[in-house]
């Protein structure tokens, strides 16, 4: 199903709307899950390039949540990106983002600098693969990582993107602790 209809058909049903971008294999229940051609065989998941402009109407959207999606994209993708996001929620919805935070994978690599040639995965997970992306487990270029963010540089972008608030927060859905999470409202 096309993404415009999904979103039209839950502003049929009043149901809220929720977009969980890049879920890969991941479903939420009450979102509609949203990634790339890759997953165009999945029914289970709504095809859209979350690059792209979205094919919805402004102030529309109530939620959006990204886990571990954003480090996957070139920078100069996020700003235009969110400001998307910004014009499709409506006022008082927000965006959820969660990431491996590229500050406190280097303050692990610094505290211990033996992770860098360690075999532990566990260690690995929080330093250089996540700096990097885990290319053994995912040998496909596009799992690996293209840039890092703070919990601040990313307060930043969505601030200069015209969200009104930004908060720190913890993780709902982390994978190790150096994830972070932070969330803008419209």
């Amino acid at each position: 199903m096309l993404l415009e209809d999904q979103v039209n058909e839950y502003v049929n049903q009043n149901k809220p709307i929720k977009l969980h971008l890049g879920c890969g294999s991941r479903y939420l229940d009450g979102y509609i899950n949203v990634d790339g051609e890759y997953l165009v065989s999945d029914p289970n998941v709504t095809i859209h390039d979350i690059t792209k402009p979205f094919p919805v109407q402004d102030n529309k959207v109530d939620e959006i949540l990204t886990v571990h999606v954003l480090e996957h994209l070139h920078r100069n993708m996020l700003l235009p990106m969110f400001k998307e996001w910004h014009r499709i929620l409506r006022p008082g919805g927000f965006a959820a983002v969660e990431w491996p935070d590229l500050l406190k994978m280097c303050k692990e690599v610094v505290k211990d600098p033996s992770c860098m040639w360690s075999e532990d995965k566990k260690v690995l997970k929080r330093t250089v693969s996540g700096i990097y992306g885990d290319s053994v487990r995912y040998p496909d270029p596009v799992m690996l990582h293209k840039w890092g963010y703070s919990e601040e540089s990313m307060s930043r972008l969505f601030k200069s993107a015209g969200f009104s608030r930004v908060e720190i927060q913890i993780n709902h859905h982390a994978k190790s602790h150096i994830d972070s999470r932070v969330v803008a409202f419209k």
